[in-house]
């Protein structure tokens, strides 16, 4: 199957409550389809082989002035590299101040201990030699996550605006293992946690 992306060379689905880490080679692009709207992914990258750089969205931030993106953005590391260019997206409102849902966050909150992204994602990359320290929660791009900057200073997670078959393109401007959570958490997704589609494509 041929796109305007280039090939569809995979293709897969994760439920809620799962991880995924995989490799990307520059100039291939990551789809990311929110099946049945309102889902939260929570999204980090390193430089192939060098895990001391790594996605870092308070940097894309300074990088854009603003906090803000969406199509025709740029996701930079900690060294100020380009990692990747967003080509598409439909719906173009994602939280770009970093951090995971996690154990601790759980127990602080007063909820039932459990699991959350950090959490997870520290045990997936295991699977490539890196310790949890490599995790850091300034690398988190929360794809679809709404959360408001009210005038009065209110910081406030909201329903995501995604609807269903809303989709994101990054495009990989370098080498790169990236890896995903798809959040079981329900105060940050909509009424239910629900699975996400991810493909891959080659420019040629």
């Amino acid at each position: 199957m041929s796109s305007q992306l280039g090939k569809l060379v995979d293709g897969w689905i994760l439920q809620p409550d799962t991880t995924d880490s995989r490799a990307i080679k520059k100039g291939q692009t990551l789809r990311i389809i929110d099946l049945e709207g309102q889902q939260v992914a929570d999204f980090v990258a390193w430089k192939q082989g060098d895990p001391d750089e790594y996605q870092h969205v308070v940097y894309t931030n300074f990088a854009h002035s603003s906090w803000k993106i969406g199509a025709g953005g740029k996701l930079y590391s900690n060294h100020m590299n380009l990692m990747w260019s967003i080509t598409e997206d439909d719906c173009e409102n994602h939280y770009m101040g970093g951090g995971f849902c996690a154990w601790d966050l759980y127990t602080f909150l007063g909820d039932e201990p459990q699991f959350g992204c950090r959490d997870r994602l520290q045990e997936e990359i295991k699977k490539h030699g890196m310790i949890p320290q490599h995790l850091r929660e300034i690398s988190c791009f929360n794809i679809f996550m709404n959360v408001a900057y009210d005038p009065d200073g209110t910081w406030e997670i909201r329903p995501p605006e995604s609807k269903p078959g809303d989709h994101i393109d990054l495009l990989a401007e370098m080498d790169m293992l990236w890896a995903v959570s798809i959040c079981n958490d329900p105060w940050s997704n909509g009424e239910k946690p629900t699975a996400m589609q991810f493909e891959l494509y080659n420019a040629t």
